[in-house]
Order: C-alpha cells, then sequence, then structure tokens
C-alpha cells in the first residue's frame, strides 16, 4: 500500500483572493473559484498507522471540516509565521490526544503566547531537532534545517523503499547536507509562492524544478502559491510541458 498525501490548502500567507486586493489573480479566483482559490497551507500524510498534519494555519477548522477531516494522530509545526501556527489554539477543542513535534524553541515561543499555558492540554509535546530522525512502526521522518526570515524545518519521510521530502518555506539556498536528503527522492514537495526568481526569502517555482533536475528527483509537487504567481490553470499548462511536474491544488489527494 503506498504513502497517502492529502492537501488541505496551497495558498501562501495571503491566500487566494487576498483580502482586499483586486488583482487579475484574485479577481478571477473570487469570480470562477474552484482550483483558482486557495486556503493557506496544510498537508496531511496518511502514513503507516498514523496520519500528521503538517502544520496549522488559521484556517484549519475550516480546512478539517471541509474535507472531513476525523482523525490526526500528530502535528509537525515547521515554523511559527502566523500563516503556518495560527490556527494550534483550534485544537483545544479536538476531541482526542495530539502529538506535537516542534523545535523546542518554536515550542517556548508559543507557550509565551496568551493562550499558551494551555498547550500541554492540546498535545504532547515532542521536541524536535534538525538531523535526528523520529523513528515509528514502519517509517520515520529526520527534520531539517532551511533558510528562512524565522528557524524553519523542512521533513524527510522514510517508509519502505521510498522517501519523500517536503521542504516547507525556504529560500533557493540550501544546506550541503539538505541536499543530501533531497538527492534521488521519489517525491519532493516545494513551497514556492512566486514563479521566477528572484524572490527574496523563498524558492520561487523555476528554481524548484531546476532543483528537481539537479537532484535527479522523479516527482516534483509544487504547492504554497501567493496571487503573484500565475492561476492555477496557467500553472498546469507549464506544469503539462515538464518532467514529472504537479501543481497542487487545494483538496488533491495522491498516492505515493
Amino acid at each position: 500500500m503506498g504513502l497517502g498525501i492529502k492537501f488541505l490548502g496551497t495558498g501562501a500567507a495571503e491566500g487566494i483572493p487576498a483580502i482586499n486586493c483586486d488583482c487579475d489573480h484574485c479577481t478571477r479566483a473570487k469570480l470562477e473559484g474552484g482550483s483558482l482559490v486557495r486556503a493557506r497551507n496544510a498537508i496531511i500524510f496518511s502514513l503507516p498507522r498514523y496520519e500528521l498534519l503538517i502544520d496549522t494555519p488559521p484556517d484549519i477548522r475550516a480546512l478539517l471540516s471541509k474535507n472531513k477531516v476525523r482523525r490526526i494522530d500528530g502535528v509537525f509545526l515547521t515554523h511559527s509565521h502566523y500563516d503556518h501556527s495560527g490556527g494550534l489554539e483550534e485544537f483545544l477543542y479536538w476531541k482526542a490526544d495530539l502529538d506535537l513535534f516542534a523545535d523546542p524553541l518554536m515550542y517556548e515561543a508559543l507557550q509565551r503566547e496568551d493562550w499558551g499555558s494551555r498547550l500541554p492540554e492540546i498535545a504532547f509535546h515532542f521536541p524536535c531537532h534538525p538531523g535526528i530522525a523520529v523513528r515509528f512502526d514502519g517509517f520515520f521522518f529526520t527534520p531539517f534545517a532551511v533558510y528562512h526570515t524565522v528557524p524553519c524545518f523542512g521533513l524527510a519521510f522514510y517508509e519502505s523503499e521510498r522517501k519523500i521530502v517536503y521542504t516547507s518555506d525556504t529560500s533557493s539556498r540550501f544546506s550541503n547536507y539538505a541536499y543530501c536528503l533531497m538527492r534521488q527522492a521519489d517525491l519532493l514537495i516545494v513551497n514556492t509562492p512566486r514563479f521566477s526568481p528572484p524572490h527574496e526569502g523563498h524558492i520561487t517555482s523555476i528554481e524548484a524544478l531546476e532543483l528537481k533536475k539537479r537532484l535527479g528527483i522523479k516527482r516534483l509537487i509544487l504547492t504554497h502559491f501567493n496571487h503573484h504567481n500565475y492561476p492555477h490553470d496557467e500553472m498546469e499548462e507549464w506544469a503539462k510541458v515538464q518532467d514529472g511536474v504537479t501543481i497542487a491544488y487545494d483538496g488533491l489527494e495522491i498516492e505515493v
């Protein structure tokens, strides 16, 4: 059986349509809806006997309801930016136990928030450290640091003979260690708010494609788009002439 991945939201910090924006991209999204609309970024990895949610954007409650998600075993927070962690408080109302995988300093910062003293009510904290594998019965994942405006972590998943890597928010610069983890991955998922460089602080869609080719990666999925990138249909047309590139949309489900 394959490893399942579901993209609950595929937008960047602004979402699409962005609030109070009348650009062509947002205008089309408001008028046409469908895959042009993007909620903020969140992904569920269906691992052997374990459902792992990556990040908790502020609209996570609506995303879980829309996608009829009734089971989550753990949450991994990639970094503390609001569009990735702002919905964590919603899990005060989640009627099940949760594991929370988070960098210790990030966890301390969240605890300093007004509601942070209640974090132990939400989940059991598992401190995560870059380069140290977290092992389960049947799979493991390894967090790795990426370059961003705050401490931020990607994940490399290993299950059976498969290797899947998620970069989270990152610049186009990676450590040699990160390159080793990504090399010849079965699937690489990259957050690319904009299409082409230069873009300060984030890798772009063009740079992610170059990364795929250079590291011999079998399949690439792009996600986390903002309204300055191309609309979904235009991105799909571009991806059709590439080798092994998929453009994520809200609700996309795949098996690896």
